[in-house]
């Protein structure tokens, strides 16, 4: 698949990044930006190369400049680019100006001069001199008007709101200075020298006092080439010339961790602290970029020397890379044509986690087949009593649901034994062939009559179901809704009735089990949870219902009773499950708070119980990620208010070679349907007791009409034979 290319010849001095946003391409890279200039013949260019970059604190704008001293402002969040300011020499140095002042940015000149500009207008605000050599870095304060210029003999410390020189630090050794920066969200003033000596200096005093000096170390010939600190300040990373990183702990000023790069690593160039997307915890937030003499970028976890993952460019070195403290983007620029590569992080880690589980999935799938192969050996020669009919699935969990979280939903071609495994099914084919031998029950023998599929092939095997289920728990024969909540599992299992079955079952007896408490009442239970949630979360929304009228059963219940199946598309549908599946049972109620507060404006404009009804049985355009991240914010907000994991019950798998039986009903509701047929069948034999009464007065009635009619004529012909 090939990256969207932003070629800025020939275009405005504004314009849209790409048309359509594109995917990544086989190194990862989403966009090349390049500046291409015609050549010496008619039909020949050559590229003009980019210089340096810099992203602001928010990961989502990216400064450029090029050879012809172009300065261009990228906006992924907006889709746009400008032409900020044409210098008028070549920049050494580029960076955004301080926070409190998101709408400039600083910049240092071959002149020695140091700028500051308008990002909206263009122009220059002030500028600064003072350095005799050329600055080659530029640190901002976080949260004040300062910034410090360095180069390598001298640097500057300068106030942004009057373009003035603060003051001059230079030492009296005859030293280069590597670097000098800012700690984040601190007055403290780092600075790092040839020789490998850091200081930090209490920035907030006048006489700056120096604060710590890290220790130095004896072995540490050639010093340290370059220096980031994480977004905390607490860990510093150093690294030069050598096959190791130092990384300082700030707060003790002792050496944390030392960390042993791969051999092929000889030198590190440059150094860049990112937060992991793929973290699940927060001691494995922090990610260390650092581009190596390769022209390779590598990122590696601060408690190891693994290299999670690596950017390269086509063959190409990497010169130079920028990132923020988000780690949203990564722009590296390229030696071959000088171009600025993208980088969308999120989608590396994804890619990589992908091939990680599919490893492992076809791993899985291969010990499972040899497995399977060895039980069938061994039935040959054991009873099939001894003997399970298929081994056992294992995983681990925790895994799985790490990938989750970051890729937002698990590989398609895996996707169903990684439900098997997280529902542990139990396999029991001989119990559910007894099932089946029942044949089909009567709840669901004219079941084309109430869904008239086109399919005849899946209503037989939606009956053959249905009718396991109903053999299996009596009382399900008597809901309505069973159907509904079967359908969409029917049309992904269509070819294996028997794990369409357990699945099902799994589902019934864990999401579902508090369903059928109130029974035959709707479950009140289940729906004042969500309606409580709702009222924490959305007391609007809910008075919105109330005036007009409308319960639980009207706004919630349908979400439930057919588990989201109407009202998301396919691949909507199978994300959510995805998730609902790899969390506790009460995460599926937490998903119908998550979708009516994501469709609010929806509902809110809803006057009428039609207006609800069509929105909730009809596919809807809805934000699936925002709906799980919404469910997500609501699982770990309402645990103080509404504590839903205590009300519904943990998950409890299958047990094996028998299916458990089903006691989730009332006691007073166990044996209702018979009850109702042996009233029904009372009632129709007194009725057919009345009808014989009936019948027999009528008999006899008939009998004395006919007696009657015949005294009646025989009077008449004794009256006629007299005359």
């Amino acid at each position: 698949m090939q990256r969207d290319k932003l070629d800025l010849h020939n275009r405005k001095n504004s314009g849209k990044l790409w048309l359509r946003k594109p995917s990544s391409s086989t190194n990862g890279s989403f966009l090349e930006v390049m500046h291409s200039v015609p050549g010496s013949h008619p039909f020949d260019t050559r590229n003009i190369r980019f210089l340096h970059m810099a992203f602001d604190p928010s990961g989502n704008r990216l400064l450029t400049v090029d050879q012809h001293n172009h300065i261009y402002l990228l906006d992924f969040s907006k889709n746009w680019f400008k032409l900020v300011h044409s210098l008028t020499a070549t920049c050494t140095a580029l960076s955004f100006g301080p926070s409190n002042k998101p709408k400039t940015f600083c910049v240092a000149l071959s002149d020695s001069s140091f700028r500051s500009g308008c990002l909206e207008s263009g122009k220059i605000l002030g500028c600064m001199r003072g350095h005799a050599t050329a600055i080659h870095r530029i640190s901002v304060h976080s949260s004040r008007y300062y910034a410090v210029t360095t180069s390598c003999d001298t640097a500057f410390i300068w106030d942004m709101v009057t373009f003035t020189k603060l003051r001059k630090l230079s030492i009296k050794q005859q030293l280069d200075i590597v670097q000098v920066f800012f700690l984040p969200r601190k007055d403290v003033l780092v600075t790092c020298f040839a020789d490998g000596s850091i200081f930090g200096w209490d920035f907030s005093r006048t006489d700056m006092d120096c604060l710590f000096q890290l220790p130095k170390f004896s072995c540490l010939v050639d010093g340290y080439r370059c220096l980031h600190v994480s977004e905390n300040a607490q860990y510093l990373a150093a690294g030069g010339k050598q096959n190791c990183l130092h990384i300082w702990d700030l707060d003790s000023q002792q050496l944390a961790s030392h960390l042993e790069l791969p051999i092929i690593i000889s030198f590190v160039k440059q150094l860049a602290f990112v937060t992991n997307p793929a973290a699940t915890n927060h001691d494995k937030m922090q990610l260390l970029a650092v581009l190596s003499q390769d022209g390779k970028v590598y990122f590696f976890e601060i408690s190891n020397s693994n290299a999670l993952l690596t950017i390269s460019c086509d063959g190409n070195s990497v010169l130079e890379f920028a990132s923020a403290y988000s780690g949203l983007y990564i722009a590296v620029l390229t030696s071959a044509g000088g171009s600025v590569q993208i980088f969308d992080l999120a989608a590396l880690v994804f890619k990589r986690s992908m091939k990680e589980l599919e490893s492992s999935m076809k791993k899985e799938s291969t010990s499972r087949i040899r497995s399977l192969k060895n039980h069938r050996r061994k039935s040959k020669t054991k009873s099939t009593k001894d003997i399970s009919m298929t081994p056992p699935l294992t995983f681990d969990r925790c895994r799985l649901t790490a990938v989750l979280k970051d890729c937002g939903e698990y590989p398609e071609k895996y996707r169903f034994l990684i439900w098997r495994m997280l529902l542990q099914l139990p396999d029991n084919h001989e119990e559910f062939g007894i099932l089946s031998e029942k044949g089909p029950h009567p709840a669901f023998r004219r079941l084309e009559v109430k869904y008239p599929l086109k399919s005849r092939q899946l209503l037989s095997h939606m009956q053959r179901v249905l009718s396991a289920l109903a053999h299996w728990a009596p009382s399900l024969a008597e809901e309505g809704y069973l159907a509904l909540l079967t359908f969409p599992f029917m049309k992904l299992f269509r070819h294996n009735q028997f794990i369409c079955f357990e699945v099902i079952l799994t589902i019934i007896n864990n999401w579902c089990r508090h369903w059928f408490e109130f029974y035959p009442a709707p479950a009140f239970n289940v729906l004042s949870v969500v309606e409580n949630v709702l009222a924490h979360q959305d007391k609007k929304l809910l008075l919105h219902f109330v005036r007009l009228g409308f319960t639980s059963q009207v706004y919630a219940w349908p979400l439930l009773e057919t588990l989201f199946s109407e009202i998301l598309p396919k691949r909507d549908w199978l994300r959510l499950w995805d998730h609902v599946l790899s969390n506790h049972p009460s995460f599926l109620l937490l998903c119908v708070v998550a979708l009516l507060t994501t469709s609010r404006r929806v509902l809110l404009g809803a006057e009428c119980l039609a207006d609800v009804q069509v929105f909730l049985h009809q596919r809807q355009v809805i934000d699936i990620n925002a709906l799980i991240q919404e469910a997500y914010r609501l699982e770990g907000v309402t645990r103080s208010s509404v504590d839903v994991e205590n009300v519904i019950d943990d998950f409890e798998a299958l047990s094996k070679r028998e299916y458990p039986t089903f006691k989730h009903y009332p006691t007073y509701s166990e044996d209702y349907p018979e009850q109702e047929r042996e009233q029904i069948r009372q009632k129709e034999l007194q009725y057919l007791s009345q009808r014989k009464e009936e019948l027999a007065l009528q008999n006899s009635l008939l009998r004395e009409q006919a007696l009657h009619r015949e005294l009646h004529d025989f009077r008449l012909r004794q009256t006629s034979f007299k005359m």
